[in-house]
This record gives structure tokens, sequence and C-alpha cells, in this order.
């Protein structure tokens, strides 16, 4: 959905194939937690109410960046974003769940308990009552998702519609009444959705990823679900579920638009608040993921008929600095990453000026980094033309240098960023961000999936741990997660040209992905 490259053409065919690089939004980490203080008296009237989690430095003008944050004592976090341009609220419910969640036993049981948040609940007693509803209050455009941090829902309704809506996803999130038929019913629709895919490039390649590089619990990664388990599924298995996870604790409501965020206080309050509250440890339920998943470099080929035969999509993976353990090198490897993405950088430069690479220019080489909890990578990819020509050492020939050349070189002399493409990285996140302000439900996009990813603080003080990055520091993130280490190395080419160098292949031990 979102990733810590800065926003431009080149694409990393490789990365939105597996869905391990890629964001609904653009990542960009353009975040600092900086509030408007409210007058004393009315602080004051607030914090009787609540248990506001604020630690934030005094207002700045880039206030209106950043929505405003709090949390009632049952723990629920609040988002909340302002503006007035149109008489529109957008209201969204989240909780930390998904394929971190998951066991191997129960693959896509989060996935299945998306689809009956829909199916009626205490206030609306059928999925025709909910249809009803939504139409009532005006909604043309509603959803949820289920992702690898993250299962949400929502929907924007007419401001004057602020306290229905919310109200809704109440009802919708904490009473379900999850009904028999409803249930059989909606698993036929999850089984059609999966089954769907799974002769696809993308998902086979994806299993594959998953499975050789976490394989640990690859299912934590994999928030569609298999098809076994949604067909075994029960209604007390969503009903444990539902009552372990779906806790105020757990949960973050964001509300954003033409509302007032003291109004938001007061109805979060209302109709939340006596949610009640459990000593769920979501952490615990992630999986500890293998930091060096290999002994040694693997490579590996993808015979894909809807790439070109003309060319080849070359992607090197690395385990990168998870949030969990290691958050000082999540800026580290943004600021690095960011850099390498510029068409100025040496980085890009020398990688697109060899001529055994053969790249296609200066728009299809680079890189990223993608922070999760504790299944981040850092990525290499270039796509490359005449893939008709020994494409297999060419490939080996992009991960050496990049290994044995670039990276070594970065960390012997720690002369990595210039100060001046530094400013031009800070200043393209502010664009962005400023961009993204446009929309009150785009901030809050952001907000909710640095929530999920990391928390609250790690959203509002990334610009300013950002900004202290240093060229030592990057140096030391390389040395950890790159230098000397094992990489999945793999290049994606037209079946043709999969079937013309298949000796080639073998003979450089290639081991072909296959479902």
């Amino acid at each position: 959905m979102k990733n810590k490259m800065i926003e431009k053409r080149r694409a990393n065919f490789f990365a939105s194939r597996i869905g391990n690089n890629c964001r609904i939004f653009a990542r960009g980490n353009f975040f600092i937690f900086e509030f408007a203080l409210k007058i004393f008296a009315l602080a004051f009237f607030c914090a009787m109410i609540f248990s506001c989690a604020k630690n934030s430095p005094q207002a700045s003008q880039d206030d209106f960046l950043y929505p405003e944050y709090f949390q009632l004592e049952n723990g629920l976090s609040v988002f909340v974003k302002e503006d007035h341009k149109v008489p529109l609220a957008y209201i969204e419910i989240a909780v930390r769940a998904g394929g971190v969640t998951q066991r191997s036993d129960n693959v896509g049981i989060f996935h299945l308990y998306e689809h009956m948040m829909f199916k009626g609940n205490s206030l609306y007693p059928n999925s025709t009552a909910v249809q009803k509803a939504i139409a009532d209050m005006g909604i043309d455009d509603w959803n949820g998702t289920t992702g690898e941090h993250c299962v949400n829902y929502f929907f924007t309704v007419p401001s004057a519609q602020l306290e229905n809506g919310m109200r809704f996803w109440n009802a919708a999130i904490r009473e379900p009444l999850l009904d028999e038929a409803e249930f059989e019913d909606e698993k036929k629709v999850v089984v059609s959705e999966i089954s769907a895919k799974l002769n696809s490039p993308g998902t086979i390649l994806g299993n594959f990823f998953r499975k050789n590089f976490f394989p640990a619990a690859p299912w934590q990664l994999d928030p569609s679900g298999s098809v076994e388990t949604v067909q075994n599924a029960t209604l007390s298995e969503l009903k444990s579920m539902k009552e372990k996870y779906y806790v105020p604790n757990n949960a973050a409501l964001f509300v954003g638009g033409d509302v007032d965020v003291e109004q938001v206080k007061i109805l979060a309050q209302e109709i939340f608040g006596d949610w009640k509250k459990s000593d769920f440890d979501f952490a615990s339920e992630c999986a500890i993921q293998d930091d060096a998943p290999f002994s040694e470099t693997k490579f590996f080929v993808m015979s894909d008929e809807q790439i070109s035969p003309q060319i080849a999509q070359v992607s090197i993976y690395f385990r990168g600095a998870d949030a969990d353990f290691d958050r000082a090198s999540t800026y580290a490897l943004d600021a690095f990453t960011s850099y390498i993405n510029l068409p100025q950088s040496d980085f890009v430069k020398k990688l697109s000026s060899d001529q055994d690479l053969r790249i296609l220019s200066d728009d299809y080489v680079g890189g990223g980094y993608s922070t999760k909890r504790r299944t981040s990578t850092v990525s290499f990819y270039a796509v490359m033309s005449d893939a008709e020509s020994a494409i297999a050492s060419r490939t080996k020939k992009f991960y050496s240098m990049i290994s044995d050349e670039i990276i070594e070189n970065y960390v012997r002399t720690k002369k990595i960023v210039p100060k001046k493409d530094f400013k031009k990285i800070l200043q393209s996140q502010k664009d962005g961000k400023i961009i993204s302000a446009e929309r009150a439900e785009k901030v809050l996009a952001e907000a909710r999936y640095w929530w999920t990813v990391c928390d609250a603080e790690y959203y509002f003080t990334y610009d300013e741990n950002f900004q202290k990055v240093k060229n030592a520091d990057i140096a030391r993130a390389l040395e950890k997660y790159i230098q000397g280490k094992n990489a999945f190395v793999c290049v994606s080419v037209n079946p043709e040209i999969y079937k013309a160098q298949k000796s080639d292949f073998d003979e450089q031990g290639f081991e072909e992905v296959k479902k």
C-alpha cells in the first residue's frame, strides 16, 4: 500500500507483484507531532473526560498538516482532522489485526470476519437493513479491507450525519449479529476471491517469496487467507477472535472533514466510552521472523507471460530494520532509499550507465525500504532491455555491483547522501505532505497506516527524527542490514525467454519459481 520511496515514475515491478513494498497511498513518512494548544478552560474540561495522550512539541505553522490525537480512558485512539471545504465527514474504525495475528491453522479468518461486518448488528438486524441505513445516510462509497497489520472499515457521510455514522460503526464493530446463514454465504464469497487469484503470477510469486524469505510464519504476510481454512471456519472461531482482538485498546477511530474536534471528542466518549478494554498485547501475536533466512544469496527466475519478451525485471530483497526492534535504523534506511531514487544520485548513474546491464533508463532503477513491525525489507530493482541476451549473468552482475561495490563503498567512506540532496528529500517530503493535506481522509489514512505498523508516537515525531539522520547513521544501517548479508534475487521474464535460456539459468544456479 505505500512505499518508503519518494513517488516517481519508475516502477518497482516485482514489489508490486508480491505486495511487500507497496501501499494504497504513498508513504513519504512526512510526519511530526505538533498541536495547537487549546484555551485553558476548554483543555481542562476535556481532560476531565478523556485520557489525552499528547506528548507534543509547541504548535507551529505546520499544524494544518496533522490531525488532533487523543485517547479515551478505555484506550481507544482517536485521530481528528478538520477540513471545512465541503460538508462531508470521513469516518473510519481500524483494529490492529489481519495477517500478523494469524496462525497457520486460521489463515483468512480476519478476512472472513471483515465481510461479516456488513451483515447485520445490534442496530440493523440483517444485511438489507444495513444497506438501507447506509443509503439513508447518503453514503455512496463504503468498504472494509484486511491487510497485513490492520482490518479497517470506512465511509464518508454528509457532515450532518456524523453522529449516525459513528453509531453505525460502533454497532458494526462491537455488536455484529454473525448470522449462521449469512456466514455460510459469505464463506463462498471469500473463497471465490481467494481462488480467483491463486493462478496469477503475482500470487504465485508472492507466496513463493513469503515462504522462502519469512519461513518462520509466512502466513502472517498473507491477509487474504486460504480456501481450506475459510471453508472450515466456524462462527465460534469468529466470536472468539472478536472478543480477543476487537477491543478499544487495540483499535482506533479516524474522523475528518467538516467536523469539530470538540464535538468528536464528546461523541467518541458518549458512543465508544463504555467499550470495555482488555489486557490484550498485540505485539505478542506477531511472530519473530528470521533476520537471516538464507545461508547464502539465492537466485530465482519467474516465467511470466505478462512481461514483454524484450525486457527483464530484476529485484533484490534484503531484510530491513523492524519497527518493533530498531526504530533508529528505520529513519536511516528511509533517507538512503529516498536518495537512491533521485535521478541525480550516484547510485542511479553508476547502474544505469553500465553497458552490460542495459537498464532502460534512469527511471527504471532504484530501491525501496518497507517499514513494518517484524517483516521489513530493503529492495533494489531494475528493468533491463535485451532480455534474450545473457540475462542470468546480467542479473548476477546487478546484484554484485550493488552488494560488493556500491554498498561496500558507502559503508567504507560514509559518503552517501550529499547535503544538497538531503535538503531536496526533506522538501519533497514536505511538499507531498502539503498535497495530502488537501483532503482529510488522506491525512487520516497516513495516520492509520503508521498507527498500525508502529504507533502514534512514531507517526507524529517522524520528521523530527528523520531530520537528525547523518551519513554515519546510514552507513551503520547499511552495514547492519545489507553489507555481507544474503539476499533474495529474482528475475522475471517472458516464458519464451525462459525457455530459450533455461540451460543458462540452470548452470548459473537459478531456481525456477513455481506454484
